[in-house]
């Protein structure tokens, strides 16, 4: 009997021992599978990439989506954080984003000047350092360069949306545009909101002093001429003709608001491009603008109704700055119809 009871006993033991190893074996190559199919899965184009958290067991997040820009489609981190921009701070900022880098010029713009604490500078318009932009190491890039090469560095450096200057013309799209961009549609429209209830209590403290016939001139002086603009080119014209939706003269609906957005005037033919108010761009050598004999005979001039623009301040044209830009101009013209009165 014993050596019965021995030799069963050795295969119990040789069983358990099996069973162990297969056990032991089991669970070491789970993980390890599990970790070669995320490794090993590539985002296809038009889809998110899933990455599978082994260790909390949440479901798949998104790494990557596809942004379809004018220039074609691009693959973009869903939720990026470090991202460089050479003109757009406004529209980022206002949807609560604040890039890592952006151009000098716009860091300096007054309305949100705020705001850009920790941003660096990577260079001036026309003179952005790539070297600046790399070792920034962001993991998207927004420009408005039409530069094939400026493009073309900015794509080697990480994935760049190219949104030209021009593409959106009025605050409610551009905003809601990046909105989409970011993902943050919500946000966008939380921002329209507040810009709407601010740019409707500037047009109301207008109307209560200007009649809706007035009309109103954008022009800007240099040495020799004059300057007209329209209503998408800086100089507070969206501010005036869009956000407050004051009149233009007729002349300056047909030459000034298409393509065509600004053109240099004569001085003997002012008198055609000057409303009964004139928003008039300065620089530092031509404050209190006093003019030649016919600037003085126009009607804005002889009524009061000049109203002087530092030019660094109104060169800007995103929607802050137009938010701004707007509520200005609308104190600009209740304290002189008030002047005016007395």
């Amino acid at each position: 009997m014993y050596p019965v009871k021995n030799k069963f006993s050795g295969l119990l033991l040789m069983l358990a021992m099996i069973m162990v190893l297969t056990a032991c074996s089991g669970g070491a190559g789970s993980p390890a599978t599990k970790q070669t199919s995320t490794a090993g899965t590539e985002a296809t184009p038009g889809t998110s990439e899933a990455n599978t958290e082994t260790s909390s067991g949440s479901g798949p997040s998104e790494a990557t989506r596809i942004y379809k820009s004018l220039s074609g489609d691009v693959e973009i981190p869903a939720e990026p954080q470090r991202i460089v921009t050479d003109m757009y701070v406004s529209d980022l900022l206002a949807l609560g984003i604040k890039p890592v880098g952006a151009v000098q010029y716009y860091l300096e713009n007054p309305f949100y000047s705020d705001q850009v604490t920790g941003i660096e500078s990577i260079g001036d318009r026309n003179a952005v350092s790539m070297e600046k932009v790399a070792a920034l190491n962001p993991d998207l890039i927004i420009t408005y360069s039409d530069q094939a090469q400026e493009i073309e560095n900015y794509q080697k450096i990480a994935p760049t949306v190219v949104i030209p200057y021009g593409t959106f013309t009025n605050v409610h799209d551009e905003i809601r545009g990046f909105g989409e961009l970011m993902n943050k549609s919500q946000e966008a429209e939380v921002w329209l909101k507040t810009y709407d209830e601010r740019i409707e209590a500037a047009r109301a403290k207008v109307s209560a002093v200007i009649r809706p016939e007035e009309t109103f001139s954008i022009l800007e002086v240099s040495d020799k001429s004059y300057y007209g603009y329209g209503d998408n080119f800086g100089r507070g014209g969206q501010a005036v003709y869009r956000a407050l939706g004051l009149t233009p003269l007729e002349r300056t609906r047909k030459e000034l608001m298409g393509d065509t957005q600004w053109k240099e005037i004569s001085r003997e033919v002012v008198g055609d491009y000057a409303g009964d108010h004139i928003f008039l761009t300065v620089g530092e050598n031509n404050k209190n603008y006093q003019g030649d004999s016919i600037w003085k005979s126009l009607p804005a001039v002889k009524n009061n109704q000049v109203y002087e623009l530092q030019e660094d301040r109104y060169w800007y044209f995103d929607p802050i700055a137009i938010q701004g830009q707007a509520e200005e101009f609308a104190e600009m013209i209740v304290e002189r119809a008030a002047q005016n009165r007395k």
